[in-house]
């Protein structure tokens, strides 16, 4: 990209998220990323200022906004930053969200329930698409028709992370292995997997909810002396991922190890009972907040990917 190019972009972030902004800036050879101002009122109220001089000095630029929208308050604030710099007069607005929350809640399966992922969805497609427009750069969506839920003019893309992770579990060297689910899903992805490393066998977990309680049934293929890798496309309890460790070596697995597209766990404790689990390797990518945390950067278990490249390259051609 030509230095004359890199003056015209301006990049910003969720505070959460600023680790990802600068592994982009870097790769796109973008200086500085720009600073978001923020305060909290005594009755709760959110103030935010971007990081500029001039009124006008946002005009004409193509603005990078970095945000995993992993809790409501950072999504609240990639939507209002986003309308702040339509206002500001950028000719494009692109959006990179490595990590989209409330992605499970992408349906209704009991009367009343509410589809929060598609009513977060039409929240950004609000976004005013002035200029050249808005841009929306998924990774890994839980589910892949996500991005249908945008409306009106924006361009809406999901990236996907296979060959990157294919490449985090290589270095690991497995021998005599196989690839499984956490429970009965993700079988699309699990027969990649496979595929990708020519191993023929796969196992999947049934297990039966009992209200907040599931319990495993049964495990569906052969593990006995096997190194089993369970991939699942996110964990935030681990709860789900530890149990089908738990039933796979109960069948004769030789070893349990995950894979997974996003390392989201709820809180330290979360991560200290992954470490204390029956998992040995735990390869993911930097996709959420939580992959920065120290439990994990200092604990060999953990391998993660840096995915922030596939972003680069995804959104160069809009930037030229």
């Amino acid at each position: 990209m030509k230095k004359s190019d890199r003056k015209k972009i301006a990049i910003f972030s969720t505070e959460a998220s600023l680790y990802f902004a600068e592994l982009v800036a870097a790769r796109l050879g973008i200086p500085t990323v720009g600073r978001v101002e923020r305060k909290i009122f005594g009755g709760g109220e959110r103030y935010y200022r971007l990081s500029i001089d001039d009124r006008a000095e946002l005009f004409g630029r193509t603005a990078i906004f970095v945000g995993s929208t992993n809790t409501d308050e950072d999504f609240h604030e990639l939507y209002r930053v986003g309308c702040a710099l339509a206002g500001y007069g950028t000719a494009r607005r692109i959006f990179l969200i490595p990590f989209m929350g409330y992605s499970t809640m992408e349906r209704a399966v009991l009367p009343g329930e509410i589809v929060t992922a598609k009513a977060n969805i039409r929240i950004l497609s609000s976004i005013p698409n002035t200029g050249l427009g808005n841009a929306f750069f998924h990774f890994d969506l839980h589910v892949g028709g996500l991005v249908h839920y945008y409306e009106g003019d924006c361009l809406r893309f999901e990236l996907y992370g296979g060959d990157l992770l294919v490449g985090a579990l290589e270095k690991i060297r497995f021998n005599d292995f196989m690839f499984a689910s956490a429970d009965l899903g993700r079988p699309l992805w699990v027969k990649y997997f496979a595929e990708r490393f020519k191993v023929p066998d796969m196992a999947f977990v049934h297990k039966t909810r009992r209200g907040e309680e599931t319990e495993v049934d049964l495990v569906i293929g052969d593990v006995d002396g096997k190194n089993v890798i369970i991939y699942d496309d996110m964990s935030r309890s681990f709860k789900t991922l530890i149990d089908a460790a738990n039933a796979y070596l109960s069948k004769g697995a030789r070893s349990v190890s995950a894979v997974l597209s996003h390392l989201a766990p709820n809180s330290d404790e979360v991560i200290k009972k992954i470490i204390a689990s029956p998992l040995k390797w735990v390869v993911h990518t930097n996709s959420h907040p939580m992959s920065r945390n120290p439990l994990v950067a200092n604990m060999d278990k953990f391998i993660g990917a840096d995915i922030s490249g596939l972003y680069a390259n995804a959104i160069r051609p809009l930037l030229s």
